[in-house]
């Protein structure tokens, strides 16, 4: 598992900031900012790049992300950081989708977090 995480950072860190595949009818945008997550469609591609800014007490998984538009709960399972200590100093990119739900707001489940410069 470890190593497949140590894979997924190393595919992540060159992979540019917006998502491959198909663009255009019936495919929902890639979703780039924390503000345009609440409004996204179920299961829309998500490329975010701010910080971690905290853990979400008694979520499990759960954790504030935010980047100069706003502010989104993402879900980050602990094999996803690998081997990374990520503090709210660092500037992350997450990779992922986002999760619609009708009892709490949106909020993106990542896939991939890559540390970036």
């Amino acid at each position: 598992m470890r190593v497949l995480a140590l894979l997924l950072f190393i595919l992540c860190a060159a992979v540019p900031s917006h998502a491959a595949g198909f663009e255009g009818p019936g495919v929902s945008p890639t979703v780039t900012r924390a503000a345009d997550v609440l409004d996204a469609q179920d299961d829309a591609p998500c490329v975010l790049e701010g910080h971690i800014l905290e853990k979400i007490p008694f979520r499990k998984n759960r954790y504030l992300f935010g980047d100069g538009s706003g502010r989104v709960v993402v879900e980050i399972e602990n094999d996803i950081f690998g081997h990374l200590t990520i503090t709210p100093r660092e500037r992350v990119r997450l990779m992922g989708h986002v999760n619609w739900s009708r009892k709490r707001s949106n909020e993106v489940e990542v896939d991939a977090l890559a540390l970036i410069d």
